[in-house]
């Protein structure tokens, strides 16, 4: 007779939940499949240093929860948040930015046109909502758009924000 055991669940919001579940290549090009919802496909993915030095010291260094690049260099920030934090959109968005400016060659940037990769960022939301959100929504997929239209202006910096239970409902 086989004994029946207990399901395992993983926290995510844990150092081991989210090394456990992003840290397995499988778990997650599965996850950001999902994410993205038919929009792209993801067959493969290289963790990346999670650590961007600032251009000065007053700057300072961002340390991501996680970063991946795809094979089309497009690179993807995961973070984790477990409580309302300080201007979150903007540091979200500061974010993103930092990794685009990171691609910048040092010099003859006339060669290389600005052709910045695409970076998207999720936010896993753990017991809040999105700042100034509607609160019955808890995914919030946004880019730059343009105001009065609605149309998209620039696919380049795509920030998703969403309940952890509706990532983990979805996934």
């Amino acid at each position: 007779m086989l004994a029946h055991s207990k399901p395992v669940f993983i926290d995510p919001t844990t150092d081991e939940g989210f090394k456990r579940l992003f840290g397995d290549k499988v778990n997650l090009i599965n996850f950001l499949n999902i994410i993205f919802r038919g929009r792209k496909t993801i067959t493969d993915l290289t963790y990346r240093d999670t650590e961007r030095i600032g251009a000065t010291e007053e700057i300072g260094k961002v340390i991501f929860d996680l970063v991946v690049q795809l094979s089309t260099g497009e690179e993807i920030i995961i973070e984790m948040q477990t409580s309302t934090q300080t201007n979150l959109k903007q540091r979200m968005l500061y974010y993103a930015s930092k990794v685009i400016s990171d691609t910048a060659p040092k010099g003859n940037r006339k060669a290389w046109g600005y052709a910045i990769p695409e970076v998207y960022t999720i936010v896993l939301m753990d017991g809040f909502h999105m700042p100034g959100g509607d609160r019955s929504t808890y995914f919030h997929d946004t880019c730059l758009c343009h105001r009065d239209s609605g149309q998209i202006f620039c696919w380049k910096i795509l920030i998703l924000f969403g309940q952890q239970e509706t990532f983990l409902t979805v996934a």
